[in-house]
Formats: structure tokens, sequence, C-alpha cells
């Protein structure tokens, strides 16, 4: 006999699916010493494992997508600097991901910093930088990041 089952509420979507929402404001990246415009911006607040994720994406040609992903926890105090290479087992990261039909990759910054210089997470507005370096990717490249961000929903 199967277990009746509940419709979540309209509050507890909210909080086991998180949406992300589309956000404006500056989101400036270099990559390898090159600006890439940032066409799409989004927050994801995740109140339940409490990050905050952030989503840059610049396509490139028809067929390339170049993401730059940043998460922490969304109750880190303003004024906070976090150490990447201290961050492996932490909820703080930094991801950049190349999508191509032939040769996908994605690599995680691993040596740098990442400062949060402003954050109200319920209004979901944050400013910060980051200086990364990536690992290895597919095609044996290490990468150079710089990004500022100043958003909000």
């Amino acid at each position: 006999m199967p277990a009746p089952t509940a419709t979540p509420t309209s509050h507890q979507q909210s909080v086991l699916f998180p949406r992300a929402l589309e956000a404006e404001g500056t989101f400036s990246v270099f990559l390898d010493g090159q600006s890439i415009e940032i066409k799409t911006i989004n927050i994801v607040n995740d109140p339940f494992q409490r990050i905050l994720g952030i989503t840059g994406r610049n396509t490139e040609g028809q067929d390339t997508v170049r993401e730059i992903y940043i998460q922490f926890a969304d109750h880190t105090p303003a004024g906070t600097t976090f150490n990447l290479a201290q961050s492996e087992f932490t909820s703080t990261r930094i991801w950049l991901s190349v999508k191509t039909p032939d040769k996908p990759y994605a690599v995680r910054g691993i040596v740098g910093t990442l400062s949060i210089q402003k954050i109200f997470p319920h209004l979901i507005k944050v400013q910060g930088a980051a200086v990364a370096t990536t690992d290895t990717d597919a095609n044996g490249q290490i990468h150079d990041l710089i990004i500022n961000f100043d958003i909000h929903t």
C-alpha cells in the first residue's frame, strides 16, 4: 500500500528548491587578462544550506558559454576575506566552467582570495571581489581570474 503524499507549502518549496533570481549591477571579470562581458547574472539564496550562489554567464560565438560561479555562506560578515587555498572543504567556492561542443571543462579557483565588502542576504545585495588562480583545465592550462561585483536582485 503506497504511503500518502503531501504537497509542500510554498515556504517549504522555497526552502527545498531555492530559485535563481535575476540580478543586476556590476559584475566584471578578467580571465587571463582579457575582459569578459558578463551578459546574465543570477543569485540563489539557499536558506537550508545557508549559502549565496552567484553565477555570471558569457557567450562567445554560437557554441561557447563561460560561467563564473561564486559561492559563500549567507551569514558571512561584511569585511570577510576568504583564502581559497584553505576553503576546499568549506562552502566557499569559485568555479570557471567553459561549455563547448567538443571539450567542455570546469576548474576551481584554488589559490587567491574572495573578499565580501557588503552583504545584505535578506535583500540579496552583495558587493565583493576575487583574485584567483584555477587548477589545471582539460587542456593542461591554469587560468587567472579577477572578479569585481556589486549586485542585487
